[in-house]
């Protein structure tokens, strides 16, 4: 996979994890498992509606994971086209993360208070779309090292647990990745530029600076299909 692409990712993942973060009651929604240690601290210190958040978004997202890897293990993966996959599935992200912009945008324009069940419905699309980005690593090594921490570990989990409740065997294909230790260090540059970047601007312009993140994801969807071109 090319280098430009895994970098927007790691880019995206950074922003949006800031920007769920800034924008949304405190939640990530790129690395999930982190809504764990802020729910513990929560709970430590006082507990609020809006901490039920980090509660709800780990099922959407674990859901979400299911959903696609039955989706892809029956639709998708009987045709013997990667890179196309992979560009259809950055598109259906792209997709899922400007659907949380256009909430978040119509939620500021019309001066909505962001109650809990407002911000669960902003939330939702965006996990839905992490949760995806984090099953591309899963179902093509190809693409490159994960862009969105630990929680990569708890999506193979659910991969292979719904593969073994449809009666199928499941590997990990992460030992099938690429080696390229000098990609490493941008990914986390890039991953921390994008944490900036989406915690300034989510809190300067609101959630509807998710279309930002979406837009990188077509533009890397683009990008790997002009590469493929050119091989």
């Amino acid at each position: 996979m090319n280098r430009t692409v895994v970098i927007l990712l790691a880019l995206v993942a950074g922003w949006i994890d800031a920007g769920s973060f800034v924008g949304l009651h405190h939640i990530m929604a790129a690395h999930i498992t982190g809504n764990l240690v802020i729910l513990a601290a929560a709970i430590a210190t006082g507990f609020q509606e809006t901490d039920l958040l980090k509660i709800f978004i780990l099922p959407i997202f674990f859901m979400a994971v299911m959903a696609l890897t039955l989706v892809h293990d029956r639709y998708v993966a009987t045709h013997d086209d990667p890179a196309r996959h992979i560009r259809g599935m950055l598109a259906i992200e792209a997709g899922l993360i400007a659907a949380t912009g256009a909430i978040g945008l119509l939620a500021s324009f019309n001066g909505w208070e962001l109650s809990f069940w407002l911000a669960l419905v902003i939330a939702t699309p965006v996990t839905c779309g992490m949760a995806l980005q984090n099953a591309v690593h899963r179902f093509y090594p190809i693409v490159g090292p994960a862009t969105t921490v630990m929680t990569g570990n708890i999506t193979q989990f659910f991969i292979d647990r719904t593969r073994g409740l449809a009666g199928h065997a499941s590997r990990s294909l992460i030992n099938d990745m690429p080696k390229d230790n000098s990609l490493l260090p941008i990914l986390i540059i890039a991953f921390g530029l994008g944490c900036v970047l989406g915690a300034a601007v989510t809190a300067k312009v609101g959630n509807g600076a998710f279309f930002v993140p979406a837009a990188l994801i077509l533009i890397g969807a683009v990008f790997s299909r002009t590469a493929a071109k050119a091989e």
